[in-house]
């Protein structure tokens, strides 16, 4: 599964704006890295593929809030009263800010909040889905900020800056001796990092070894970010991200996997059984064929195994003098045991072992007990204008 992390540029989204990436092989291998134009960007057409956007740190801000109690993110007050905790704080007016609540939402508790403008965003995200490259989340650079302060060397030697990300919000100076000496001294246990280039400046100033983080690397530590910016963000032509984030997020892996197995299992299973079935039918087809031409081998072609199987039998009970169930003694012999009292034949008209009888007149409940009658001994009665057909329920008969 490979992973395309984009980082937004800070200016508007245009046909020039360029965007570092990196592609990560299982969420963790860096296999590509670059600053290309939205449409020159990887494409991933794998299923479980992945693509976020990354928001820099100067585009967003952090607030720490304590919701109130009966206010849950679905709540149609939650903008309200999110511009209400916040108005005091932001420079920028709500109106034109877009609000990430917390993935877990703990009303009475302080929690954090991130801010940034709506329509840099939508732009920037909207841009990418028209380059055909949609976003499945959008998480942040740096934070949410973190009870144990973690510091990080980033720019260039000419202009070195210090990312601050601890209990109090996250924010980015410009790095001096003064600065870097005093938030490390008041806490030895702090997490320093530096961009590559500036690890030494960093370990000069601090006296200690500093750990040396890359743009790519911390791209890929935020891939495992909870958070997802682009929640209730507003755009035209926007996909419908939680109906499909299962089928790119990472952490829908291996549902996805046990989905494509159980429908495999199923498919196969459908096949085997369908299998088995013909298997069986052809295996008894096959028998009858058998038992036809071993019981009477002067056929040599085998179309419908019943017909041909009554017809022999028919042709040797008239070649031995037996009586068969079309023959005209036999249909009348039976008729009269079951034919109700008082009734009597007027015609009668035989013809290929079909008897028509003419000059009955029955009762609805006397057609009923001869037709059952001669069902039971094998025949069938059924009115044909004024008089009745009289034949053997067997389909060979007919065909005498």
């Amino acid at each position: 599964m490979r992973t395309l992390n984009i980082s937004l540029p800070l200016k508007a989204f245009s046909a020039q704006s360029e965007f570092e990436f990196i592609v990560t092989v299982d969420g963790a291998t860096v296999a590509q890295t670059g600053r290309v134009r939205a449409e020159a960007l990887p494409l991933l057409d794998k299923l479980g593929d992945v693509c976020i956007a990354t928001v820099p740190l100067q585009a967003l801000s952090w607030h720490a809030v304590t919701f109130p109690d009966g206010v849950t993110p679905a709540s149609s007050r939650m903008r309200k009263v999110l511009e209400g905790l916040l108005e005091d704080k932001l420079l920028d007016d709500t109106s034109l800010l877009h609000f990430v609540l917390p993935p877990i939402f703990q009303p009475g508790r302080v929690q954090w909040v991130a801010a940034c403008e709506r329509r840099w965003l939508a732009m920037a995200v909207q841009g990418l889905e028209a380059a055909k490259r949609p976003v499945a989340r959008v998480v942040p650079e740096w934070g949410p900020p973190e009870v144990r302060r973690r510091l990080h060397v980033t720019g260039t030697l000419d202009a070195p800056q210090l990312v601050i990300c601890g209990d109090s919000g996250v924010g980015m100076v410009p790095l001096s001796t003064e600065v870097l000496e005093g938030l490390v001294s008041t806490d030895n246990d702090n997490d320093v990092s530096a961009e590559p280039a500036l690890v030494n400046l960093a370990s000069q100033i601090l006296q200690r070894p500093v750990s040396s983080l890359s743009q790519a690397e911390r791209m890929v530590q935020v891939i495992a970010s909870a958070w997802d910016l682009s929640k209730r963000l507003q755009m035209r032509n926007l996909i419908d991200r939680g109906k499909v984030e299962w089928l790119r997020a990472p952490r829908w892996r291996f549902a996805r996997w046990a989905a494509i197995a159980v429908l495999c299992v199923n498919v196969l299973g459908l096949n085997t059984l369908a299998w088995m079935a013909q298997y069986q039918l052809s295996d008894k087809h096959e028998a009858m064929q058998k038992i036809l031409t071993n019981s009477f081998p002067s056929l040599r072609v085998v179309v419908d195994v019943p017909v041909q199987m009554a017809r022999e039998v028919r042709l040797l009970e008239q070649a031995s003098g037996a009586p068969g169930a079309a023959d005209l003694d036999v249909m009348l012999g039976t008729l009269s045991r079951v034919l109700p009292a008082g009734q009597s034949l007027k015609g009668m008209d035989y013809a290929s072992g079909q008897l028509r009888l003419s000059g009955l007149e029955l009762t609805t409940k006397e057609a009923s007990e001869l037709s059952i009658g001669l069902q039971w001994h094998g025949y069938s009665a059924t009115r044909d204008g004024i008089s009745w057909l009289m034949q053997p329920t067997s389909a060979a008969s007919g065909n005498l």
